[in-house]
């Protein structure tokens, strides 16, 4: 088919064709790059991360959790009977409301094809109170079998210097002096031993022992091998999951007062004293000229060359930086560890949301006592603030969780009832 172009038609597409056109050169960069945004764990947004497809299983996984999670408190809340270990009886209620265990939080579990690795914070009470119970028996013990030794020593000695006494009399009193003594070192012995016992079978749930049984049963659930990463803190504010567990148990408690039991745990709260008007001040914007994206505006390996910045100075530059701060932490191999602070590093400074912010508590449900006309109340307290300080005050952008929440913001919720009914408690805890 031919086509002819008439004087007019031929004008009209001429016309149209856009000349003005612009060269744009490879490689090149419009905009300077600003500093690289916090990216917070993403385990603190999703219990569950999962780096695989199954069909079948996924569906499950909910499920999976919540009886994962009651595998797991019941595991580390599990006690001998009374005829292993002699002690008091306890009802399973009393066992159950004790303050004195292992506090566990929700496990975050990441999914692999060959394993789940469980990660698991655990704030062991338990623990500190055995050992304390353990140092009291001791020192008790010698002080008891000092001042015994010491009264019995005295009356020995007064009854030897009598003259009318007879050596048989004295060997009866010599045995008699022993005996007591040896029933009182077996009594607080076997206390200490007791406690001891405790101590070790406290031990045991963190080794691999107890828990190769605990895996075995939940990788019949998940079909596949399971790691565990447990995590022990040392204050029950540092999890959110934990100090609201010990608030809902205050609360569940006869006569417990509400205001008291918030400020348990408030008052454990420490917030480190910075300056607020240099912390929370806004950032002014510029452009940072150290960073390697903005010294080269042109990724062209010909343009880098030839520029007087070359590249093996500035690659150079940060070797030497590295260098130098490792070896002033380390020094040489003969060098003496003196002054060295091991806890500044240029990972841990880099993180975030290290030191606690502000703390928030909220309690609602029937708590008062019985047959009142206000039986449902509301009380909330806080401490701090739960504010993400880089996107409210500095004026920096931040990553929000699932599109809402705030990277620095843990939050949970338990709720109980009581015979008068039902309660609830919440907290949150922010990072800085």
């Amino acid at each position: 088919m031919n086509w002819f172009f008439h004087e007019g038609t031929s004008n009209i597409f001429l016309n149209n064709i856009n000349i003005k056109s612009k060269l744009v050169f490879l490689k090149k960069k419009e905009n300077y790059v600003g500093e690289p945004k916090y990216n917070p764990a993403d385990s603190k947004e999703w219990t569950n991360k999962v780096y695989l497809y199954d069909k079948n299983n996924m569906k499950n996984l909910p499920l999976y959790d919540i009886n994962i999670n009651k595998l797991i408190r019941g595991y580390f809340t599990m006690y001998f009977r009374n005829k292993i270990i002699k002690k008091k009886y306890l009802s399973h209620v009393q066992k159950r409301l004790s303050l004195n265990k292992v506090y566990v939080s929700k496990p975050e579990i990441k999914h692999n094809n060959t394993k789940a690795v469980i990660t698991i914070y655990v704030f062991d009470r338990e623990n500190l109170i055995l050992l304390k119970n353990a140092k009291n028996k001791q020192t008790n013990l010698l002080l008891l079998n000092l001042k015994a030794i010491i009264v019995k020593l005295n009356r020995f000695f007064s009854l030897g210097i009598n003259k009318n006494l007879n050596i048989a009399n004295i060997n009866v009193y010599y045995s008699f002096f022993t005996n007591i003594i040896k029933f009182l070192f077996k009594r607080e012995l076997n206390l200490i031993r007791k406690q001891k016992l405790k101590l070790n079978i406290n031990k045991y749930k963190f080794k691999d022992i107890f828990l190769y049984k605990l895996s075995n049963i939940i990788t019949k659930l998940y079909k596949k091998e399971v790691e565990f990463n447990i995590i022990n803190l040392q204050s029950i504010i540092l999890n959110s999951d934990i100090f609201t567990e010990v608030l809902k148990l205050k609360l569940k408690k006869k006569g417990k007062n509400v205001y008291k039991a918030m400020n348990f745990i408030l008052a454990k709260v420490r917030i480190p004293k910075v300056n607020t008007i240099t912390e929370r001040a806004r950032i002014v914007k510029n452009i940072n000229y150290k960073l390697l994206e903005n010294q080269y505006k042109n990724l062209n390996l010909n343009y880098i060359i030839n520029t007087k910045n070359n590249l093996d100075i500035t690659l150079k530059g940060l070797y030497n930086k590295i260098y130098y701060y490792k070896k002033s932490i380390f020094g040489d191999l003969n060098a003496k560890f003196n002054n060295i602070n091991f806890e500044k590093s240029i990972v841990f400074d880099s993180i975030k949301y290290k030191n606690i912010g502000g703390i928030r508590l909220e309690i609602k449900g029937r708590l008062t006592r019985r047959y009142r006309a206000d039986r449902s109340i509301y009380k909330i307290k806080w401490k701090g603030g739960l504010k993400n300080i880089d996107s409210s005050f500095k004026g920096l952008s931040s990553v929000n969780f699932r599109g809402y929440a705030n990277p620095n913001v843990e939050y949970s919720v338990r709720s109980s009832k009581r015979r008068i009914g039902a309660f609830a408690v919440k907290g949150w805890i922010s990072g800085i």
